[in-house]
């Protein structure tokens, strides 16, 4: 995402390979430990949306950036630790098609480097410029520990419902882009009605983006995932597909069967995911994740026309039609 044509249009290209130099400073050469192995992370790619949303969210004419800088750069190391915590939950051995930190150097040792990186997001976010984001992300993050508690609370619950699993993903993952787009604006210094504007965009894109994302467990091959397809439900994950398919008169009872069973092997993820193909389940859950597109676009509709507004334009676009 942080390739695309806006960046000439605002010139936002320098201030991303700022933000990527200082994350991989931060990573790999404060201490040559934990940050190393934090950087293993970093270095094998992302979209870094967080820190483009953060940067979006702030900008204007003769913008001084060091500030944005700063907030953007935390906010991908508040997305990293989560990720690094979340391998650990997960005993996961992969992420995005690299050795996890868990699964080369122990439990320990990964859980102080999600930690180095928590420390070193709040020491950029406690600064004189960038206070004002702080309380943003530290509600992301209480939220986004919620959402995980939750999520291990409900693995195999197939009683879960659709605001179940809203409320969860809101917490998991749109919690952080929505304080993206807020903390941007706030450090920016955008008027409260700007900043709610912007979190409410971060909030139903942040949403669309994880439907989509948990949509690519079914469609999309591990070399494009960076994980095994069907991960999700084999771990008792369950996501909008598969709530759908539990209401699905036809095969809602041997789905949930399974899932009672609290155990579904490859053979069972295979039946579940053609039961999806066949039936309107993903084709619903990805309406569902239209529909947060839309209410995302909605809120840009008091944004002031240019660059800025394209730029998000594009961004939600994109959030819908993305392969990985």
């Amino acid at each position: 995402m942080t390739s695309l044509v806006w960046q000439q249009e605002l010139n936002l290209s320098p201030v991303l390979q700022k933000v990527e130099r200082q994350i991989l400073e931060i990573t790999a050469g404060h201490n040559k430990t934990l940050g190393g192995l934090a950087a293993r992370i970093i270095e094998a790619g992302g979209k870094r949306l967080r820190p483009l949303l953060v940067l979006l969210s702030g900008w204007k004419e003769q913008q001084d950036w060091e500030p944005l800088v700063d907030v953007a750069v935390a906010a991908e190391l508040i997305h990293t630790a989560s990720l690094i915590h979340d391998d650990i939950i997960d005993n996961a051995g992969k992420r995005r098609g690299l050795p996890t930190i868990n699964s080369t150097r122990g439990n320990q040792t990964a859980v102080l480097a999600g930690d180095y990186l928590f420390a070193r997001a709040f020491s950029l976010l406690s600064g004189r410029r960038t206070w004002r984001a702080l309380p943003l992300m530290v509600e992301a993050i209480e939220a986004m520990c919620e959402g995980a508690i939750e999520e291990m609370a409900t693995l195999f619950d197939h009683t879960q419902t659709e605001e179940d699993y809203l409320s969860r993903i809101y917490k998991k993952t749109a919690s952080l882009v929505a304080a993206c787009c807020g903390a941007g604006a706030e450090v920016g210094g955008a008027p409260p009605e700007v900043v709610h504007a912007r979190k409410e965009f971060g909030r139903n894109l942040g949403l669309a983006f994880q439907i989509v994302d948990d949509l690519l467990d079914f469609s999309a091959d591990e070399q494009t995932i960076g994980k095994p397809a069907g991960c999700d439900l084999i771990q008792g994950i369950l996501t909008l597909p598969v709530i759908y398919l539990l209401q699905n008169p036809q095969c809602g009872g041997s789905i949930r069967e399974i899932i009672a069973g609290r155990r579904c092997t490859p053979a069972d993820f295979a039946y579940i995911k053609k039961a999806a193909l066949e039936t309107a389940a993903l084709k619903r859950a990805y309406m569902k994740a239209r529909e947060f597109q839309e209410r995302a676009l909605a809120c840009l509709a008091s944004f002031p026309p240019g660059p800025v507004r394209a730029a998000f334009e594009r961004i939600a676009e994109l959030v819908t039609t993305r392969k990985s």
